[in-house]
């Protein structure tokens, strides 16, 4: 009794930590193989009304330490967790015989993993059973009243937790699925502009924060740039976003003067039916000439001017308070677009921390970007690096960067890909067709088909969605880009990243033959891209920070 009261209290403290199904499921896993004579452990969850179950245990390869592995049961199906389930009553099967006797079908197969009893305990929470607990023994069991309470006790306990895991996972749905509404899935291609942009959320254990990003073209010519954080984590934040969002698109068409735009937002801000919200904003406006930015901050981190040489420069000298407490004003300031300079919006996610102050982030933010070559300043580069050099074990905050420059007009074409085997040969024929037509050279043609073959290949297996394939030529480089639909993920960058970390040696392929390639998920897909020189005296120029 002793033993079995402290497997209660060690269950207790582990599940206090967790947050997930999956951190349920582990905790509950690793305390039922503590259990005496317990050989194999597993966890059902309910779904549909016990019409299905998803199941993990303790096998070799359903469990792995940082994996967990979940297969589906028919919820109708003659096994003893799904009979659980239905009744909300425990099965108990003392002997092998016993088992043999009840559920035959399963019996062999139990003799093999070494079962000689099995339990199936539901656990139900207010008159709802959310799933069962399976406990397979070595040898042989009475069951006793005692054990039978313990083994009770231990159900009631992971089932408390999984109904908060699954009342979290479905609150966090929801907002992911709200923000991930409000975000582009892709940076509009506008006349005279280069754009790029990544967004990373929080720890994995944390709900989803406020960051939102757009780019909006008026009728004349001139572009808005926006990047907003609001306070706050889950479905109210992402709320909260895109009512801050939506006003900002339309007093943008109204006026698009930026200290106008954000003094309406104040208002709308703070008559939101939720008390002390309070919201960030940088917002741009590029005149459509594309020569200068009109800037307006209200209370966010200012944003960097990056120069294709030395540190950037931190535009710090208009700064207006946040929006929601009514204070004002929000003074405009100009950015001359000029020198191949970018602009560069970021998140304070991405420069503050529990362990790093505002102030010191953007210090090493700016050292970072002085650091890397002229070449790898270009604005989507730019953000997936930052992305990635920034990132800090302790960083639970969601992070977002946007970034523009202006740039001369460059040859481009783009297809859609159909999510089957033949998406990678409809790939290489329209390379070749293309790179044809723009006169670039057969070996950097060849190169370029090789490679988009593995990234086509590696969308069609990890996403099962279509995808879009983008080949640009600036004059000296060749960019290609592949982006599925697959969801959200973080960005993993170029520099220190296993080329066979996302689909296996293809990629090492790519890794070998590219100048540049990287990984960037974003709320609504995967974009792999990679960069080949144009013309043999630009290959090795970069330095090897801009290699893949």
């Amino acid at each position: 009794m002793p033993q079995r009261l402290h497997l209660l209290e060690h269950l207790s403290a582990a599940l206090g930590d967790a947050v997930t199904v999956d951190d349920v499921a582990r905790a509950a896993l690793a305390e039922m193989l503590e259990v005496e004579s317990v050989v194999r452990a597993g966890v059902a969850v309910s779904h549909g009304a016990g019409r299905e179950l998803t199941f993990a245990s303790t096998d070799d390869d359903a469990l792995g330490p940082t994996w967990l592995r979940w297969c589906a049961i028919d919820g109708l199906a003659d096994v003893p967790l799904a009979r659980s389930v239905r009744t909300s009553v425990p099965v108990y099967l003392a002997t092998p015989d016993a088992l043999e006797r009840e559920f035959p079908d399963m019996a062999p197969r139990q003799g093999r993993l070494g079962t000689h009893a099995m339990a199936s305990v539901p656990m139900t929470v207010d008159g709802t059973c959310v799933g069962a607990l399976m406990l397979s023994y070595g040898v042989a069991q009475e069951f006793a009243h005692e054990q039978k309470a313990f083994l009770g006790a231990f159900a009631a306990q992971v089932g408390q937790a999984l109904r908060r895991a699954l009342a979290y996972q479905v609150q966090r749905s929801t907002s992911e699925q709200l923000q991930r509404s409000l975000m582009p899935h892709s940076l509009p291609d506008l006349p005279g502009l280069a754009m790029g942009a990544h967004y990373r959320p929080g720890g994995v254990n944390v709900d989803v924060g406020g960051d939102w990003y757009d780019v909006m073209n008026l009728p004349d010519g001139s572009v808005v740039v926006m990047l907003g954080d609001v306070m706050g984590r889950g479905v109210s934040a992402a709320v909260v976003m895109s009512e801050v969002r939506s006003a900002t698109r339309a007093y943008a068409l109204l006026d698009p003067e930026p200290s106008v735009v954000l003094e309406r937002l104040d208002l709308v801000v703070s008559t939101l039916p939720f008390s002390d919200q309070i919201a960030t904003i940088l917002y741009g406006l590029v005149d459509p000439e594309r020569q200068h930015v009109r800037l307006a901050v209200a209370g966010h981190p200012p944003p960097l001017l990056v120069s294709p040489e030395g540190r950037p420069t931190l535009l710090d000298t208009a700064m207006g308070p946040a929006l929601g407490i009514g204070a004002g004003p929000w003074p405009t300031t100009r950015v001359d677009l000029d020198d191949d300079a970018t602009l560069l919006f970021y998140s304070n996610g991405l420069v503050e921390s529990r362990a790093q102050d505002l102030f010191t982030g953007i210090g090493l933010l700016r050292d970072l970007v002085g650091q890397l070559p002229a070449r790898r300043r270009n604005p989507r580069e730019l953000c997936a690096r930052l992305g990635e050099l920034m990132r800090t074990p302790d960083a639970d905050d969601d992070v977002t960067l946007l970034a523009l420059t202006a740039s001369a007009a460059h040859l481009s074409d783009c297809t859609d890909l159909p999510a089957d085997p033949s998406a990678p040969g409809l790939a290489r024929r329209f390379v070749r067709t293309v790179l044809s037509e723009w006169e670039v050279d057969e070996d950097v043609s060849e190169t370029a088909q090789l490679c988009v073959s593995e990234l086509v290949t590696n969308a069609v297996i990890h996403s099962g969605t279509t995808s879009t394939l983008t080949v640009r030529n600036d004059g000296e480089y060749l960019l290609v880009m592949v982006q599925d639909r697959g969801g959200p993920g973080p960005v993993r960058q170029a520099e220190g990243l296993d080329p066979e970390a996302i689909s296996g040696r293809g990629l090492s392929l790519v890794d070998a033959l590219a100048s540049a390639w990287s990984s960037e998920h974003s709320t609504d897909g995967t974009t792999v891209w990679f960069e080949l020189p144009l013309s043999p005296a630009l290959v090795g120029s970069d330095v090897a920070l801009g290699t893949g």
